[in-house]
């Protein structure tokens, strides 16, 4: 702990942030905020232009009551009303219980609702009640209480596998808390058992399906201590106590202190630059930092932070404070017929991280680092597939990539799945005969913090880029794409650079079919190494395909045999994850849990 830290400066210091920006988005005719809404190619048809949040807004209000300034509390108090008289209340509405993101767009007008915002308004609604409860006007309170009940009746109805890890969560503290403050015992018993069946599910590998997931491990956290602080049962505390624990053991094992950054893998993500967040600061006492974020579009998740007393067990500061040696982590995230493995290298100045089977979608992370660069800031490897559609480039979900890691050298192998989303991965489909747009399909290696080069086509597919302190090693190793063999090429960014692996490219959009292009995929090598590492006499890699399979196999700089497979064409994401396999040293990497001590007796 810093000697210097005051959690109620810094708590004021994310409320003071927070509330300028709500007070400049203030629109009193609406008794609601005003923001520019973002771009968002799922669940809203809202897609930029002047808006009104409900989630934020209803934050807003929390933040309001407590500021306590003059008008505060009335500001506050129509918001909850507004906020109320926006959820759907009708139970034979597939939308019950829920609101729209948008005060202009109700729940049953979306495509689809977002469920989700059962758990978060329900959230916030009952830590207005919790801290300001007695304070609220006698209609207010019973505004905000039927709203309560109406989101933990959706979150019932919905019932979320416990494999959903943060809405799980959250759902399980809304159902109990609410079960709490409506005397409903039904409600809290389906709460405690909703715990107990979050517990047991996470038991089954020892971690967590929404494996490292920076900002849904923050509202993991933030809904685990608010159990702690808000519901008042033995068992329930017994066993969220547990579950914190687990918590931040997963945490620390891929916390990477030289550059202060979380690495990969990550099941999802918002940002490469996690730095220090405002839970993440509180939990430490100021043994990392303390920045106070500034919020955009009217976002108040900053000053919400300050409504939670964030703790961690004392075992986890030296471990985010200084690195243990270098050294490799493995964990199984998800068993099954086709389990999700993550391996991650931290090194003083290098990490990355690897899952063995995923998809594509924005927000996933398969293949992702830090270096420490020369001014000891952190740089970012981001490994990912790009579409253009003839109108933009974005993150195409139809991707699969498969891994297999040793230390820091990664064996990849680069495909896709049909049935598979295009922008989202179950929400937009491409389905078997359907025929998409696209201009071009690239896998890119992005590495944000790099020093300059300039454009230029790849010769034999090897790249090797000079970080300053650290070296990428990079290779194209083969694959077919309608017949074409991918090539790579180095391309400048204003933060950066990039290395291309063009699968596919044409002047003008046409439309692909599946089906039509035959094998689909790419293969090839990465290493991110410290720059003094050795070069070692690595054989190059070889690729082959056999029936439905596309094969890399690769002997490491450090003599590591390294062999990933998969599928050679666009089949489902099941016959990929069937078709998968990977081998380290010729025989089945380890599939270790991250604890055997199990949360459940």
């Amino acid at each position: 702990m810093d000697p210097a830290w005051s959690a109620a400066s810094y708590d004021r210091a994310l409320l003071r942030a927070a509330l300028d920006e709500g007070d400049r988005c203030w629109d009193a005719e609406a008794n609601l905020l005003r923001v520019e809404a973002p771009y968002n190619p799922i669940h809203t048809h809202i897609k930029g232009g002047l808006a009104h949040p409900t989630r934020n807004s209803l934050h807003y209000a929390l933040l309001l009551l407590e500021r306590d300034g003059a008008g505060d509390a009335e500001r506050a108090h129509a918001v909850i009303l507004r906020i109320a008289g926006l959820q759907d209340r009708s139970p034979e509405n597939p939308t019950y219980g829920i609101w729209g993101y948008y005060a202009e767009e109700p729940a049953a007008e979306m495509d689809p609702a977002d469920w989700n915002w059962a758990d978060f308004l329900g959230i916030a609604l009952l830590l207005v009640h919790a801290r300001h409860g007695d304070r609220l006007p006698a209609g207010v309170r019973h505004e905000l209480r039927e709203s309560v009940r109406h989101a933990a009746a959706a979150i019932v109805r919905r019932n979320v596998p416990m494999t959903y890890t943060n809405v799980a969560v959250m759902g399980t503290f809304v159902t109990l808390a609410a079960g709490r403050l409506l005397d409903d015992e039904e409600l809290f018993a389906y709460g405690k058992d909703r715990m107990v069946r979050l517990a047991r599910a996470i038991d089954g590998t020892g971690s967590f399906t929404e494996f490292n997931s920076p900002s849904y491990w923050g509202v993991v956290l933030q809904t685990l201590t608010l159990i702690r602080e808000h519901v008042d049962d033995p068992e329930v505390l017994e066993l969220d106590d547990r579950l914190h624990d687990r918590l931040w053991q997963h945490f620390l094992a891929r916390w990477h202190p030289p550059t202060r950054q979380l690495s990969g893998p990550m099941a999802r993500c918002y940002s490469n630059d996690l730095g220090v967040p405002p839970f993440l600061a509180k939990a430490a006492r100021g043994a990392l930092g303390a920045p106070v974020p500034s919020p955009v579009r009217g976002e108040m998740s900053t000053g919400l932070d300050a409504c939670v007393d964030y703790r961690m067990p004392d075992w986890v500061l030296p471990g985010l404070r200084e690195l243990a040696g270098e050294h490799e982590h493995r964990e199984l995230f998800t068993g099954g017929l086709a389990p999700e493995t993550g391996t991650t290298w931290l090194d003083p100045v290098t990490t990355l991280g690897s899952v063995n089977h995923q998809d594509t979608w924005l927000q996933r992370r398969p293949l992702f680092g830090h270096w420490v660069r020369p001014d000891g800031s952190a740089g970012h490897l981001h490994v990912h597939l790009v579409k253009d559609d003839g109108a933009e480039d974005f993150d195409f979900a139809s991707g699969v990539l498969s891994t297999v890691q040793s230390g820091p050298d990664v064996a990849w192998l680069a495909g896709f799945a049909c049935p598979a989303g295009d922008r989202h991965h179950h929400l937009d489909m491409i389905t078997p005969g359907d025929r998409f747009r696209a201009r071009s399909l690239r896998l890119v290696v992005d590495l944000i913090g790099a020093p300059p080069v300039a454009e230029t086509s790849v010769t034999g597919g090897r790249v090797e880029l000079d970080l300053g302190t650290a070296r990428l090693d990079f290779h194209l190793a083969g694959g077919s794409f309608g017949g074409r063999t991918p090539t790579a090429r180095l391309v400048p960014r204003a933060d950066g650079v990039r290395i291309e692996v063009v699968l596919f490219e044409s002047a003008a959009p046409v439309e692909l079919d599946w089906a039509e292009l035959g094998d689909t995929f790419a293969a090839g090598t990465l290493s991110l190494v410290p720059s003094g590492a050795p070069r070692g006499t690595a054989p190059a890699p070889e690729v082959g395909t056999r029936g439905d399979l596309a094969e890399l196999r690769w002997t490491t700089p450090r003599g590591h045999r390294l062999t990933v497979r998969g599928g050679r064409s666009a089949v489902s994401r099941e016959e990929h994850a069937a078709l998968h396999s990977a081998t380290l040293d010729g025989a089945a990497p380890p599939s270790p849990r991250l604890s055997d001590a199990p949360l459940v007796p």
